[in-house]
């Protein structure tokens, strides 16, 4: 049933726009959302880089862009979704629930409740989908 499918790209959707929306507010209003809440820790993350990246390119730094392009990815994710749906793309089905089940097993992992409950939730809309 396309509401379903509707009804998952929606949970997505909005799980990366909020994640946008609290990265952007890091970004201009400086840490709050995603902040560690140990300020010595934060201080830390602000001197320092990883070994992967250039000098001048802070920790910090690095952590705002995961976060704005997990954003973007959970967005896009959504859109796939929607694809999906159509009559045209029918084969994007079965992979997008395989996506959702391993986003909501690496929220399982690594996140908090919010995102668990969200994907989850898809990802049930999105089996139900494909077994009617």
């Amino acid at each position: 049933m396309d509401i379903l499918f509707f009804l998952a790209a929606g949970i997505y959707a909005a799980l990366g726009g909020l994640h946008l929306l609290y990265a952007l507010n890091d970004i201009v209003r400086g840490p709050k959302y995603f902040r560690p809440r140990d300020r010595a820790l934060l201080e830390g993350m602000q001197q320092t880089t990883t070994a992967i990246v250039p000098k001048g390119h802070d920790f910090w730094r690095n952590i705002l862009g995961f976060h704005l392009s997990h954003s973007l990815g959970a967005m896009l994710f959504a859109l796939l979704i929607v694809l999906a749906a159509g009559d045209a793309t029918p084969w994007l089905e079965y992979p997008a629930l395989a996506v959702s089940a391993l986003y909501t097993l690496i929220a399982w992992r690594f996140w908090f409740s919010v995102p668990l409950i969200g994907c989850a939730l898809a990802t049930v809309l999105l089996a139900a989908a494909l077994a009617f």
